[in-house]
């Protein structure tokens, strides 16, 4: 990607050019106008830039559902041909690094390698946008998307621990369902049912669909306390 002057760059190179050809005042309102067209050109730029990214991105999307939708029509356990969707993701982090497309990206780059069996190297995209995503929607769908493949390779208690702490609104009853499933799974039954009962109280909260997490809550039977968890 060629490299862009900052704006500070760029007032530098007109006073120095200011300097050399021997003016000796300048006005401010021209020095203004100057400024202003360099900004411009600057933001410019960056829709240039934010709307290739965006075809690139949609690109990427097709290609993924076009293997994913090729896969299912053939017979026995093949990985889906992710070739395409791969080069164009990795694109999309190489050229519009600090871009929300390029972490979207990446999430995708994970969901790949989950389905291509390379588990190591998904779980090192989703720790390092769980901890470092720039966007702050991006962190908690990287974290519970770890604590889900933690889990999913015998990492019971890793996932665990991935989904203590605070959790945005908006992710608060998934994390809490799937602390629930990965507590079930280890017997801790009184912890499943404290951790159901929240899950189903936050999403009772949003007016989220709770009929498959109603269900698990009922198969544990006790008495349910759905109140929204304090964090």
């Amino acid at each position: 990607m060629a490299y862009e002057p900052s704006e500070e760059e760029q007032v530098e190179a007109f006073k120095s050019w200011w300097r050399k050809n021997g003016v000796s005042v300048i006005s401010g309102l021209v020095l203004a106008a100057v400024l202003s067209l360099g900004w411009q050109y600057w933001q410019g730029q960056k829709e240039l830039q934010a709307q290739r990214a965006g075809q690139v991105f949609a690109e990427m999307t097709v290609a993924l559902e076009s293997a994913e939708t090729t896969n299912t029509e053939k017979k026995g356990p093949v990985a889906p041909d992710f070739q395409k969707p791969r080069a164009l993701a990795e694109q999309l982090v190489g050229e519009f690094p600090d871009s929300l497309y390029a972490e979207l990206a990446t999430l995708n780059l994970a969901r790949m390698d989950i389905e291509s069996q390379q588990a190591d190297a998904a779980r090192a995209r989703l720790e390092h946008l769980s901890e470092h995503a720039k966007n702050e929607a991006i962190r908690p769908l990287a974290k519970l998307r770890l604590a889900h493949l933690l889990w999913g390779t015998g990492q019971a208690d890793a996932a665990l621990k991935t989904l203590e702490g605070f959790w945005p609104e908006a992710y608060r009853s998934d994390a809490d369902a799937l602390r629930g499933d990965i507590l079930v799974s280890q017997a801790r039954l009184d912890d499943a049912r404290k951790a159901y009962d929240a899950a189903l109280a936050q999403a009772t909260l949003l007016g989220l669909e709770t009929g498959l997490l109603r269900i698990k809550r009922d198969d544990l039977g006790g008495a349910s306390h759905a109140t929204p968890a304090a964090q």
